[in-house]
């Protein structure tokens, strides 16, 4: 990120809450607490806008800001605040300046278009990163592809520069380079980052979903009424050239969504109406929550076999099998009929059309023909996947 030296968590500390917190604007980062070697990155979001900001995901090594001979390695996804119609990816590599050394940073700065607006619609960001490429893609389209051996323009190969593990991170801020963002006006504030869902996944060659490198590791759907303490953090920081002091309240949670916000100092916080995700309108709305909650493994009806002896149930769709002779999963009706060749551990996975997890469980079942219950699902698309040892089998279905 341009322009940026992270403060010290020591040297936070050493301030007094007085000198830290003397900015007249307050701004947001939330962050993983957990680093990552490699890994896929995706974050549904609407982001901000307006001259003079920064809205941002991005991957960072926690020590980069130590310069010296400590690696700067960084990913970049930014909203330059003063024209969201684009979105700039960055890779920043080599070392910033400590021990009496200069900034020695590099960059490849790639501007992007973004339709619609990044502030007036939602986007699907992902940020891939592999021993061999980084990669850029934007509603499921790959827009930038860097990989090893290729070189920034000042010849260094930053994807060999990304040494160390990173956390993924969000943030928003106000730069002091109207060059790089436009003029600063306070007369925009507030404004807000909607964050829908985040999934983070492992690096996995060869070994995640239908043969590709990443295999889910965690979703965060913001669905609870606190943030998720095992998996984040939120900055309470400044750095330079920023107009802003982080603020841990500036993050705030509701309607099923995270929000990182800027206002001015002593008006943190979110009071306003979280904008509507369009690939969110299949999904019913109740009357306590914006988001229908995904349904937990433990809600899930599981119909024991059926024997060879069994008569169909044409309303179940309920039909005998003595012994299956393949993996193999469909939709009949309101359950998903399992046939389970051979005793043994299945893993069931459903994911709405937004990747958003809604089942996932693994247990053991024996030979036969097994129903689970699908009829709390929301209406819309999903898309199923069984697995048993070397077994795959992946379908899709309409919930209506």
């Amino acid at each position: 990120m341009k322009l940026k030296t992270l403060a010290a968590v020591a040297a936070i500390s050493a301030i007094s809450m007085g000198t830290a917190m003397a900015k007249d604007y307050s701004g947001a980062e939330l962050y993983t607490k957990k680093t990552f070697q490699y890994g896929k990155f995706e974050a549904r979001m609407q982001m901000a806008a307006g001259n003079g900001l920064v809205s941002s995901m991005f991957l960072y090594h926690n020590d980069s800001y130590m310069g010296g001979n400590e690696p700067w390695v960084e990913v970049d996804i930014e909203i330059l605040g003063k024209n969201p119609n684009e979105f700039q990816s960055n890779i920043i590599s080599g070392f910033g300046p400590g021990d009496g050394q200069p900034d020695r940073k590099q960059y490849s700065e790639i501007l992007h278009a973004l339709n619609p607006a990044a502030d007036a619609g939602y986007h699907t960001y992902c940020l891939e990163w592999t021993p061999d490429y980084i990669s850029w893609k934007i509603d499921n389209v790959e827009v930038r592809r860097t990989k090893k051996g290729d070189r920034n323009k000042n010849g260094h190969d930053q994807v060999a520069e990304m040494v160390k593990p990173q956390g993924l991170r969000f943030n928003l801020w106000a730069s002091e380079d109207p060059g790089w963002v436009g003029p600063w006006n306070d007369q925009i504030l507030p404004r807000h980052q909607y964050i829908n869902w985040v999934k983070v996944y492992d690096y996995t060659p060869g070994q995640g979903e239908n043969g590709t490198d990443f295999k889910l590791k965690w979703v965060d759907d913001f669905d609870d009424e606190n943030l998720d303490d095992s998996k984040w953090a939120t900055g309470d920081w400044s750095f330079a050239g920023n107009r802003v002091d982080l603020s841990p309240y500036n993050v705030t949670l509701k309607d099923g969504a995270l929000i990182i916000s800027i206002t001015k100092a002593g008006q943190e916080g979110f009071n306003g109406t979280v904008p509507k995700d369009p690939a969110d309108a299949a999904q019913p709305v109740s009357s306590s929550s914006a988001q229908q909650k995904p349904t937990s493994s433990s809600d899930q009806q599981i119909v024991p076999p059926v024997s060879s002896s069994s008569q169909a149930d044409p309303e179940m769709g309920i039909v005998g099998v003595k012994n299956a002779i393949s993996l193999h999963a469909e939709i009949r009706n309101s359950d998903l009929m399992l046939n389970v060749p051979t005793a043994g551990d299945v893993t069931v996975e459903i994911m709405n059309a937004l990747g958003k997890v809604q089942m996932n469980t693994t247990k053991h079942y024996d030979s036969g023909s097994y129903m689970i219950s699908v009829a709390k699902l929301p209406a819309g698309q999903y898309f199923v996947n069984v697995k048993q040892g070397s077994k795959k089998q992946s379908l899709k279905f309409m919930k209506k």
